[in-house]
């Protein structure tokens, strides 16, 4: 993924969380989070970023 695609894909995470309202953000971010979840075939990768993603939200 370029920078571009990268920019382009932040933005359009960052207009749906916009669009939906902070009250269904997190079904948002939940709903994307298992569409990607399932496109990853390396359990391992995918418990590494949750638990990442976890540690960061702990910060």
């Amino acid at each position: 993924m370029t920078d571009q695609d990268l920019d382009r894909c932040y933005t359009a995470l960052s207009d749906a969380l916009a669009a939906v309202g902070e009250e269904k953000a997190s079904l948002l971010l939940a709903t994307l989070s298992l569409s990607l979840i399932v496109k990853e075939s390396d359990a391992k990768i995918v418990l590494d970023l949750i638990a990442q993603a976890g540690e960061l939200a702990r910060t």
